[in-house]
């Protein structure tokens, strides 16, 4: 085909026939730009459908991720809430309001206890790191997806404040009182596993409930763990939405 075309240009040069030859040569350049449409067009499609499978493939893996990352945050969630629980049972104790037949040696155990959310988020710190997140179309989910990482940040800043205040509440019971006495009755398997003998002192626990020091932080330790318990719920609901999202997403292309 080239060579019909070369030969038929080279007749057009050599009868003289400029006007035809100058029409010939603009369809040749009209040819090639076509050409080079049609090869940019086809380029085009081929990224369009790259991306549409990174985006599928992405979508499925985030949804894998954040039903993970769901399911720990309620496990958290609901280690927290036996902790505050203990602490409130504890505070009903103090003082005056102290009954013979409570024994907060069990509920010394939860009392300085905070749970620590790990949840997994490698492919989407890849997808941010690499700068492909914006191969997610949706904007509404990009968005949230933006935020997840951030609103993470808040959480972790909260832990660290209440095991701050945590390792106080261990230190004040190692100087007023008996881990002995509690790990006895405790229910702690890690614990309970090491088999500890019974204290040497004639320690009674339940005298903490008279210490007005100690009843401030248990008063203390509830707002730290009421800060903590509402970020966790912010981040829930964020991831909640994300799943719903990323669902969305799925479906919206089954036949």
């Amino acid at each position: 085909m080239i060579k019909f075309f070369r030969r038929f240009r080279q007749q057009l040069l050599s009868d003289n026939k400029f006007s035809k030859y100058f029409i010939y040569a603009i369809g040749e350049i009209v040819l090639v730009v076509i050409g080079i449409l049609i090869a940019l067009q086809l380029n085009n499609y081929n990224e369009i459908l790259n991306e549409n499978n990174l985006e599928k493939k992405a979508i499925n893996n985030l949804k894998l991720d954040f039903h993970y990352n769901q399911a720990e945050l309620e496990k958290s969630i609901g280690e927290l809430k036996e902790t505050r629980k203990a602490c409130y049972l504890i505070l009903d104790q103090t003082g005056n309001k102290h009954q013979d037949s409570f024994i907060i040696d069990s509920l010394l155990q939860l009392v300085p206890s905070i749970p620590q959310y790990f949840p997994q988020n490698g492919f989407l710190m890849d997808l941010i790191s690499s700068g492909k997140l914006g191969i997610i179309e949706n904007d509404n989910l990009r968005n949230k997806l933006s935020s997840w990482l951030p609103t993470l940040e808040t959480i972790k800043d909260r832990e660290k404040s209440a095991e701050r205040f945590s390792n106080d509440i261990v230190r004040y019971i190692i100087k007023k009182g008996s881990w002995l006495n509690s790990d006895e009755v405790g229910s702690d398997e890690e614990i309970t596993v090491l088999k500890m003998p019974k204290s040497g002192f004639e320690i009674d626990n339940n005298n903490l409930l008279k210490n007005i020091e100690f009843e401030n932080m248990i008063e203390n330790q509830i707002v730290y763990l009421s800060l903590l318990f509402n970020r966790q719920g912010i981040c829930l609901e964020l991831n909640k939405e994300i799943i719903k999202l990323l669902e969305t997403e799925i479906t919206k292309d089954e036949p």
